[in-house]
């Protein structure tokens, strides 16, 4: 009877032998299939009741018949009680002068479920599709930074040709000022002359002009009568 069972709970009892669990076919295959645990109490204890555990929660209590040291719990599938777990089993009694017994847990019986095909295939394509996304963001930052970068390169490149031709113009616009700043100092200096009082007459070219006599020119006839 389940107040038995909590009874012993209640009151405390020395501990007694664990039982043994196991599940029993048809072992399920999702969570809709019903489970089937078996809980065994070792010889000497028929008649028990049993309560079965689902991670420290009671899920049920059954009572073996009087001459039964077992019991079978039979979870349905897709309610409360059903779905995968961990689970545990446990047996009380009462003793001698009425004393209450309860066992020790028993191992541990985990059920658990293959995940349908459906949802891997799913969760597959959800990664790939990912996969791809995180591709595609890693390809789209490599070609921007690398447009980027070329496009620094050609803003640079521009930059230094505007400078040279820059630097060139200044330079031939030096030239052309230097030139034009001698062709009008060099036609000052022609004006300069031609406005000069010396040179408005014809120029003469200069004859010799000296003040000393001419010699005088040999007497022949005198000469000639001496002899």
């Amino acid at each position: 009877m389940p107040w038995i069972t909590l009874l012993l709970a209640a009151t405390g009892s020395v501990a007694i032998p664990a039982p043994s669990i196991l599940l029993v076919p048809p072992h399920p295959s999702s969570q809709e299939d019903p489970i089937h645990i078996s809980c065994v109490a070792p010889g000497g204890f028929p008649g028990a009741n049993f309560t079965l555990y689902r991670g420290g929660q009671v899920v049920q209590l059954l009572q073996a018949p009087a001459e039964q040291l077992s019991v079978t719990f039979n979870l349905s599938g897709g309610g409360r009680a059903g779905g995968g777990g961990t689970f545990h089993c446990q047996y009380g009694v009462l003793g001698e002068h009425s004393q209450p017994q309860l066992s020790d847990l028993s191992e541990p019986v985990h059920i658990s479920f293959p995940v349908p095909t459906w949802i891997l295939a799913l969760s597959l394509s959800l990664a790939g599709v990912l996969l791809l996304l995180a591709g595609l963001v890693v390809l789209t930052l490599v070609v921007r930074k690398v447009k980027v970068k070329n496009l620094q390169k050609k803003r640079e490149r521009e930059s230094c040709w505007a400078q040279i031709n820059f630097s060139t113009s200044d330079m031939a616009f030096d030239n052309s000022l230097f030139a034009i700043s001698t062709k009008m100092t060099s036609e000052e200096d022609v004006g300069a002359l031609d406005a000069s009082p010396d040179n408005s007459g014809p120029r003469k070219r200069p004859t010799s002009t000296s003040s000393s006599p001419e010699p005088p020119t040999p007497d022949f006839s005198t000469f000639r009568a001496g002899q």
